[in-house]
């Protein structure tokens, strides 16, 4: 069933990285009227926040070389296509990383499909019973074939973010606090060697 939600049609409708980072930015400066989940000023001023990530990462980021070489020898197309939105806090951290991993090879198409834009596509590759961004699906180019996904955070913060949501004493301030921290240390190294595994799966299904 997942195979058959990603088709031509819905790949026409996705984003270049540089064109959701436009997107981004027209939100912010207000080119875009304020319509939807931007009516919210704390959620504007979230977003901007979030641009300020996304530059930091691209910024910093280190690839990771295992991860390089095993990108460059890639030989298949694949399609990386990474449902996301701006307002998404750990999209802001995953998004840019995700691109420049990406990057490493010429066989990989990076495109962004807007999540709420196209909640069929979500629900298709939920977590658990979330809807969470980022989410990343790997596609072979030649017959859309689902070869694996990633998302929408690494295993780590993942499993302290489900500790946060199980606390009774739950205070979604600090929370995010804590979780933008450990996105600013690790600095997308988790990430990284997590694709690593996943390239080498995603291979094997060639």
């Amino acid at each position: 069933m997942q195979q058959e939600t990603i088709t031509d049609s819905v790949l026409a409708e996705t984003l270049s990285f540089e064109e959701y980072l436009q997107l981004t930015d027209d939100i912010l400066k207000e080119k875009i009227p304020r319509a939807g989940i931007y009516v919210a000023d704390n959620t504007f001023r979230y977003t901007r926040s979030n641009q300020e990530r996304m530059k930091k990462v691209l910024d910093n980021i280190v690839l990771n070389q295992k991860l390089y070489n095993l990108l460059s020898d890639l030989q298949e197309k694949w399609i990386w296509l990474v449902i996301s939105e701006p307002w998404c806090g750990d999209a802001s951290w995953g998004v840019p990383a995700l691109c420049m991993i990406a990057s490493a090879s010429d066989k990989i198409d990076f495109r962004i499909l807007l999540r709420d834009k196209h909640p069929e596509i979500i629900k298709a590759y939920q977590t658990a019973v979330s809807d969470s961004i980022p989410k990343l699906i790997c596609l072979n180019k030649s017959d859309l074939k689902v070869l694996g996904t990633w998302g929408p955070r690494p295993k780590e913060l993942h499993e302290m973010v489900l500790k946060f949501k199980d606390d009774v004493n739950f205070d979604y301030r600090e929370s995010v606090r804590r979780l933008h921290a450990w996105f600013e240390t690790d600095m997308t190294k988790s990430t990284q060697e997590e694709i690593i595994d996943c390239v080498k799966e995603w291979k094997e299904k060639l």
